[in-house]
Order: C-alpha cells, then structure tokens, then sequence
C-alpha cells in the first residue's frame, strides 16, 4: 500500500508538482460533481503525505475510458515526459484508462522518476510490486465493464421480448406520450398517414429517392424528432422507408459493438445473427409484403452502385472515413473549399466536390483517383530528378546542420527563454495585483492563464531538452533520400490507406479547379499542388531552409488533353455546357466553406 511510505522530496527543491486525474464517462446520470470528488480525494492524499507547497496539474475530463486516443493521455504522458512532475494521483487506474494502457503510462512514470499512486486499488510505485498490483487492477476494471454491458444489454432485451419495453427513438409518424415506456403506447399520427402514403407511392413508382424528398420538403413535413437537418434528403428517405416499424415490426439488435483495440474505441456493425422483431400491428402504415416488396425493388435498383465485394466481403469494412484511398478526402474543391469524396456521378472510381452532393456548389466534373495518383506520382519523380543535380548544395546544408548539431534549436532556446522572463514578470505583476485588490475574478481567471501557459512552457523545455541530445537524422546524399522515397512509393499499392499516408505528408495540399477552352467544350479538372518532397526525411523540420528547398508549388493535370495555351481557367458556372447545370436547380445555394479562402492560382 502507498501510505507505507511517505518520502516525497521535490525535484525542484521546494515545490512538489502533482498532476491529478480525474474522469468520468459522461453517462446521464454522471454529474459533475463527481469530478470534483475525485479531485478532492486526490488533495486529500497529498496532503497525507506531504506537508509542503504544491502545485497541482488536474487533468478531469468526460469521456469513455477505453478510448486510447483521448488527447489527456497525450497531456499526461507529456508532463510525464515534460520532467517538472513528482506526483501522479488517480483514484483508481480506470480513471486513467479502463485497461492495460494505464501500467504503460504508470512504466512511463517510473522510469522518469515520477512517482503514482492510486488510493482505490492500493496502488504505489514505489512499491516493487507495483506492476503485478496494477494489472490486476486494470483486469477488475475491464471484467467489471464486461459484465456490466452484457447485464444490461440482456435486460433492455428481455424488456423488449417480454412488453415491448426498451423503445428505440421515435421516427416520424408517431405520437409518444411522454409517460410512454412501451410500444403498445405508441400510436400513428393520422397527420403524418396520408403524406406517408403518397411518398410510399411516389418512391414506388420512381425508385427515386431524393424525388420524394423534394415532395416531403415542398409538403412542409417535418422530419423526425432527432434529425440534425431540419430538411429531407435522399438518403434520410431511404432509411425511413427501410424501417420495419413502418410495417409493425418494430426491431431491437439490429447492430451490435465491436472493440477497436488500436484506438479504445467501440463501434456499430451489423449484427450477423440478426434483430429480434415484435408484432405491433398497431403502429403498421404497410402490410409486410408491400414493406418487402418496396424495400426489394429499391435495393435491386441501387445494387449496381455499390462497391464490388472482394473474397465476398466490403473491401472498406470497418475502414474508418480519415483512412480513405488517396486523394478521397484529401484534394479539394477550390471553388468551395470542401473535400473530394469517391464515388463521383455515380462511378465508383470517380471523386467529386462533396458540397455538389449538396447542392452547394456548382462544380460537378470529377475526375479518376488512379489518373490523379499515377500523374502525382510522376510529377514528384520528375521534380526530384531536377533538384539531383544541385546534390552538392544539399550535401553542404546537411553537412552545416551536423556542425551545427542541434539545427535551429539555438533559436527555440532563445525564444523560450524569451518567453519564459516575460512569463515571469507578468507573474510578478499579477501577484502584485492580488496582494492590493485581493481575489478578483478576472486576476484569478488571469492566474490561470498564465499557470496553463507555465506547464506548456516546461512541456517544451522538456522537448527541446531531448531535441539537443538527439543527434540529426537526415541522409548525407540526395541519392539517399531519393532512395528512400523511391522505395516506399513502389512498395505501396496506390489504393492502400499507407500510401494515402505517405501521400498526405508529400502533398499537404491538392486544390482541384477546372479549364475549358474559350470557345466551349467540357471542362476538364487540373489541381494546383505544394509538394513537399521532403516528408519522408524525419528531422527536416529542425533545418527550415532544407524544408523550403523542398517545397514546390506545381499544376497537375487530371485528365488527358489540356494544353495552356487552349485552356483558360473556369472561374464561374458555364451557361453553355448542358451537362453542368446543377446551379440552375431550384436546391442550389452556393455556400463555400465558412472561412474559406481559395488559393491563388498562376
């Protein structure tokens, strides 16, 4: 146990800096307050074990804790790093994370010489048995979530078989009585019935989805009571007449979570045994062959476009959004700001402005992925080739950097050190202030600020500390470096989520703009880009003048067949090309990002 031993000595020689964490998951029925009494307890420990001025570090947060990916973690593990910490308090390790994560961050600690203990599960490092303490510890935590969500999950089931309980989330067409705990006191809105109906059969007919919305929002009907939009689209359609309590089937188990170890995360994915449904006639718009029979003809229809199955599986199942083959959520529209997607008109190897799928921008052309990377991969082979032949200039700006050792860390230094004196006598200054107006709440708010901006300075004293003790990781010869870029450009195939990586650090910017000749014809997509062909040299960013040399702005053509002597830029919707005529549409509204400026094009 922790209070066997008492001996906190300040590595600064008189103030013991403790960092306090605190959590809480967020649940309804979680207030706040709870932060605070964790809080509380931690002071309450470091007031047992030592009697000398402190200073405390609270990290208290609202979140799951088995996200891995939270930014205090980040946060702790650089005040850990950062070497000004003697102390961590945490209630207990699931405060920290809700698993093994915590013994790695309590490893991390240790061997920085900070010491952690945590009241709840007896726990002190000091102790030599600390480790084998704490995964025990982390095990009770994990067994006890485990059991805990399977309980509740069998409950809100049996509720559900049993009487109907455990209702889903209303749709539009029902009336819910606030009291209602059930699906038997659910009731159809005879308002809602006839509106319903007609879209049934206008969907029926057309099998086109984004019709019936288009008469949904002309009838005025509202959408469901938790939508985020407050207007029908396509796609809400579709899961509204894909509901099987449309029919009087109301289902529970639809979707199940799985655990993303990487990350901490859970996520939703179809349940593979399938839901549980429940006779509610009552609540029925379609009799269950009309349900089926609607619901079949939608999916024959949209079955065409969907991605093609490889060993009979999604090839992006449970691929998150940011990891995207290149350049799908990367490139940008440079008329409106937003990010290209795939699936542009409908072709699955097509990418598109995501606001012309909104109606908020008017610039519809897309453009093929792999065209796009095959051109951007040789447009970088070609521009390194120029720059080889200046590998004597490269070779002695490396060569200054190594004497140098440390690059422009002198500058860093001096800046932080600036900053810190200044830090300094505004502290002064504000202690001033309270000893002749007492505890305002502005100077306490200001006191705050300025201890938030001391822990980020010593976070990066701390960083600069092992910045100069590390010695300069860049290649003595641009055949190296070229080698290197070379290598992992061929080992990585163009539609894996690795090259999309390697990609986004060589290009941080891809803005896609559109020619057509001055007398007419079909625009074609071109894209300004800065290259940075550098990325792949990890310590370029402690030379800047090497970054800047590899820095290149450059035009890259999307498609075959422009010439700058034809084209001119697309500056504006054209009036004469027939197959561009989203901004005539009575649902066009141009709204380019908020903030947005478009980058100037030569």
């Amino acid at each position: 146990m922790f209070r066997r031993n008492k001996n906190l000595t300040p590595r600064n020689g008189h103030t013991l800096h403790v960092a306090i964490v605190a959590r809480i998951s967020g649940c309804e029925n979680q207030k706040g307050l709870s932060l605070d009494d964790q809080i509380d307890h931690a002071k309450d420990e470091v007031k047992a074990l030592y009697s000398g001025p402190v200073e405390y570090h609270v990290i208290a947060t609202k979140a799951k804790g088995e996200r891995l990916d939270r930014d205090e973690l980040q946060l702790l593990e650089e005040l850990i790093r950062s070497g000004i910490l003697d102390l961590i308090v945490a209630e207990d390790l699931g405060r920290i994370v809700r698993g093994t994560e915590a013994v790695r961050l309590l490893g991390i600690a240790v061997d920085h010489g900070v010491r952690a203990i945590s009241p709840n599960d007896g726990i002190d490092t000091s102790d030599p048995e600390w480790e084998k303490d704490a995964i025990a510890a982390t095990e009770g935590h994990v067994s006890h979530q485990s059991h805990t969500s399977q309980r509740i999950k069998n409950k809100l089931m049996n509720r559900f078989r049993k009487f109907g309980g455990a209702p889903a989330r209303p749709i539009r067409g029902y009336l819910i009585r606030e009291d209602a705990t059930t699906y038997d006191e659910w009731t159809k809105d005879p308002d809602a019935e006839p509106v319903i109906l007609e879209g049934a059969r206008i969907l029926k007919t057309t099998l086109n989805c984004s019709a019936v919305a288009d008469w949904f929002n002309r009838q005025e009907f509202a959408v469901g009571p938790y939508c985020r939009r407050n207007t029908w689209t396509g796609a809400m359609v579709r899961r509204f007449f894909k509901n099987p309590l449309l029919k009087g089937k109301p289902a529970r188990g639809t979707l199940m979570t799985i655990k993303f170890f990487e990350e901490g995360r859970r996520k939703s994915v179809k349940n593979p045994d399938g839901p549980t449904y429940r006779d509610c006639p009552h609540l029925a718009y379609f009799s269950e062959a009309e349900f089926d029979s609607l619901n079949a003809a939608l999916s024959g229809k949209n079955s065409a476009f969907r991605r093609k199955r490889v060993a009979g599986e999604d090839p992006l199942s449970r691929v998150p959004r940011k990891r995207t083959r290149f350049p799908g959520q990367h490139a940008r529209c440079w008329y409106c700001g937003r990010h290209y997607v795939w699936g542009g008109n409908g072709i699955s190897t097509n990418l598109m402005c995501s606001g012309a799928r909104e109606w908020k921008c008017w610039n519809s052309i897309g453009f093929r992925g792999e065209t796009a990377s095959r051109n951007l991969i040789d447009a970088i082979m070609r521009g390194f080739r120029q720059i080889e032949t200046l590998d004597d200039q490269f070779a002695a700006m490396v060569q200054a950097a190594r004497n140098d050792r440390v690059g422009d860390l002198p500058q860093r230094w001096a800046s932080l050190e600036s900053r810190e004196i200044e830090l300094v006598r505004q502290q002064a200054n504000l202690a001033e202030s309270l000893t002749a107006l007492g505890p305002k709440p502005f100077l306490l708010q200001k006191e705050s600020e300025l201890k938030a901006r001391g822990d980020g300075l010593q976070i990066e004293r701390g960083q600069l500390e092992d910045l100069s003790a590390k010695p300069l990781d860049i290649p003595d010869r641009l055949a190296d470096v070229w080698t290197r870029l070379h290598d992992e450009l061929n080992c990585l195939a163009t539609n894996s989520p690795e090259f999309g990586d390697l990609m986004r650090q060589l290009v941080p910017e891809f803005s896609v703009y559109l020619m057509r000749r001055p007398g007419g014809g079909r625009p074609l997509p071109r894209a300004r880009v800065r290259v940075n062909l550098a990325g792949c040299i990890p310590d370029v960013d402690r030379v800047p003048a090497l970054r800047e040399w590899f820095s290149k702005v450059w035009t890259i053509d999307l498609a075959s067949g422009i010439e700058n002597s034809e084209f001119s830029i697309l500056r504006n919707p054209p009036e004469s090309y027939k197959r561009m005529r989203r901004h005539s549409n009575q649902k066009f509204r141009f709204e380019p990002l908020e903030g947005y400026e478009p980058p100037v094009l030569e």
